[in-house]
């Protein structure tokens, strides 16, 4: 099928030519996502009702092939719509900017690489472009922010995702000597029984985590939240990572390995979920950045996906994958929203921003759906995926006695998440806003369309969750049926919630507006100006930093003590420490023991000097005779 050869070789070409010319750069560029989007829909449509497969060429006994189903047909697809729509942001946000020309080069080629991962047909060729994704991933978090130096974050990231590669491509080796084959899908899904084919499951998925986001190997993010541009967050740890990052655990756990069949595998997943929904939950809490707390959050959220994949039950399975496309669209909406309010601020803490609701009116309302989205507030979409998780988490009662435990954890992070959406909703819209914002105006068009069409798409998928996403993406993909939802209605939902807001706007508005008075500051005495009186964005929740215990443990992370990549730095600084000494000592013993060699060689010379004449014709006679002996053999 040639649309497979297109969608990977025309971005790439399409970006190489608006390198070299960069004058019709923007014109090349839009024909090379503009074709990707066609040819991703094509296939996306195709792979409806067929399997796509064949063999491009054999060699040492591997088949390299494509393989496209309902699965890798529908994340082909918001691959190319998620990367259309950052380039359609960025033709303004990265404007001027320090490495604006390799900027869309790498795009195109991490749009090229991600669009190969999702159609090839085994492990081995998959990893090639897994890889080449390690090479984009350094390039595009190597272009920071105006002023902002990213070559350490690009490094941190490059080393722990290099690093976890090592380890998938370890896991791809045990699994094709034991198995003889790594193609997909495996039939039937190999059981996890056998140790060997255990240490094959966890080495790949260790791999599959790092590009997903989740703990301990998701300290690249946050890292990189304070000085990559909000384009490149919302591209590659809000969405795109997720996207392949939870393709591949569904692929393996599903198509490849059965993951019901050993419950321990199966509790480590979720432990791990859970943990990531909380701690990073609490850790966004703590921000004092809009960025660094969507970096954490979005750590947060790659929890429930990996918890409900780890249950094991095909409606928290499906509802995990509805979770990750969920994901996609509120985590760019809130990226792109933030990086918005950057290009007409400069500024992203909650210290310097406040009330410009009234000032960007459109960022606001796509920033706001997204935040709610994202809490978990009904009838949006982020609700119902979650809601599928929770049901799935039930269903385990009989498999799992702790199973309650699991249920709380997902909750309670649903809890943390609301209370950080508020946050990054008054710290950045409302409030009470800084005098030097007052001539804030509304992003451009081509920032704001992208937010407002992924805010618009939260909206549809909630309220018509089960006619449109879950119909035509997320449940095809899958093979096996799901359970019903639940009671849940969400069409009943979304007329009472607006009708609960119709009646609160009006007790607003006749009942409050019209009361509203302005009243100077006290403090001890003294007058205080409105700047100093000024509630800002990172004074909520400011009591939390009253937890001892908490605070502690926050500042014990902030220094690195939790950051697998600063273990990691260590152990090859210790590493090279050692060697370097023993290659040290080594390359010194040996020439010291050279040179003893060529002083003792010196004196045994020496003695046949006498100075005497005869001597010396001797030892020449002695040469000519020597050589002629070996002359003759």
């Amino acid at each position: 099928m040639n649309e497979i050869n297109y969608i990977i070789l025309i971005p790439i070409a399409a970006g190489l030519l608006g390198f070299i010319i960069n004058r019709l750069r923007t014109e090349f560029d839009f024909l090379g996502f503009v074709l990707a989007l066609f040819f991703a829909i094509k296939i996306f449509i195709a792979s409806r009702s067929n399997i796509i497969s064949y063999s491009i060429a054999r060699i040492a006994g591997i088949d390299f092939r494509f393989y496209v189903d309902s699965l890798s047909g529908f994340i082909l697809l918001f691959i190319a719509i998620t990367a259309f729509l950052v380039w359609l942001y960025s033709l303004k946000a990265m404007s001027k900017q320090p490495g604006e020309r390799v900027y869309y080069l790498y795009l195109t080629m991490t749009l090229s690489a991600a669009s190969a991962v999702v159609v090839v047909g085994n492990l081995i060729f998959l990893l090639i472009f897994w890889n080449v994704l390690v090479f984009s991933l350094y390039g595009l978090l190597h272009i920071g922010k105006a002023g902002a130096d990213s070559s350490r974050a690009a490094r941190k990231a490059a080393t722990i995702i290099g690093v976890s590669d090592y380890i998938l491509m370890l896991g791809i080796v045990i699994l094709f000597i034991k198995a003889g084959n790594v193609n997909f899908p495996v039939r039937p899904a190999i059981p996890l029984t056998d140790p060997w084919y255990i240490t094959a499951y966890v080495l790949i998925i260790i791999g599959a985590l790092a590009k997903l986001g989740t703990m301990p190997l998701h300290t690249w993010i946050p890292e990189s939240a304070k000085v990559v541009p909000a384009s490149t967050l919302a591209y590659i740890p809000g969405s795109l990572d997720k996207l392949l990052g939870l393709y591949l655990v569904v692929r393996v756990s599903l198509f490849m390995f059965d993951v019901s069949t050993s419950t321990p595998l199966r509790l480590t997943l979720m432990i791990v979920g859970v943990v990531s929904i909380i701690v990073m939950a609490v850790a966004a809490l703590l921000q004092k950045d809009a960025q660094r707390l969507l970096a954490f959050s979005t750590v947060s959220q790659a929890g429930y996906m990996l918890l409900g994949i780890g249950t094991g039950m095909p409606l928290a399975i499906a509802g995990a994958l509805f979770h990750m496309l969920n994901n996609v669209l509120y985590k760019s909406v809130l990226f792109l929203s933030v990086g918005a309010v950057e290009n007409r601020t400069k500024k992203t803490d909650f210290g310097s921003l406040g009330g410009l609701g009234v000032k960007m009116p459109v960022t606001f309302f796509a920033f706001f759906i997204a935040a709610m989205a994202i809490a978990g507030v009904p009838p949006l979409n982020g609700f119902y995926s979650k809601w599928m998780i929770y049901q799935g988490i039930i269903e385990l009662s009989d498999q799992i006695p702790l199973w309650f435990i699991f249920l709380i954890g997902a909750m309670f992070g649903s809890i943390l998440t609301l209370a950080y959406s508020l946050k990054l909703v008054h710290g950045i819209f409302l409030g009470e806003r800084p005098k030097v914002l007052d001539k804030t105006r509304e992003a451009r068009f081509e920032m704001v369309i992208p937010s407002l069409i992924f805010a618009i798409a939260c909206i549809v998928f909630g309220v018509f969750a089960q006619a449109i996403p879950l119909r035509h993406f997320i449940l095809p993909a899958l093979q096996f049926e799901v359970a019903e939802i639940g009671f849940w209605t969400p069409g009943l939902a979304t007329i009472l919630i607006i009708v609960g807001l119709v009646i609160g706007l009006i007790i607003f508005l006749f009942g409050t507006v019209t009361k509203a008075s302005r009243k100077r500051v006290f403090i001890g005495g003294e007058i205080l100006d409105e700047e100093a009186a000024r509630i800002t964005g990172d004074q909520f929740y400011s009591s939390v930093h009253s937890l001892t215990m908490l605070e502690k443990t926050y500042r014990f992370g902030e220094g690195g003590a939790f950051d697998f990549y600063n273990y990691l730095h260590g152990a090859a600084q210790g590493f090279a420490a050692v060697f370097k000494n023993v290659l040290n000592q080594l390359i010194v013993s040996i020439y010291r023991n050279v040179g003893k060699l060529v002083t003792s060689l010196g004196k045994l010379t020496s003695l046949l000097h006498t100075g005497e004449l005869y001597s010396y014709i001797g030892w020449i006679f002695l040469g000519g005779i020597i050589l002629m002996i070996l002359l003759a053999f």
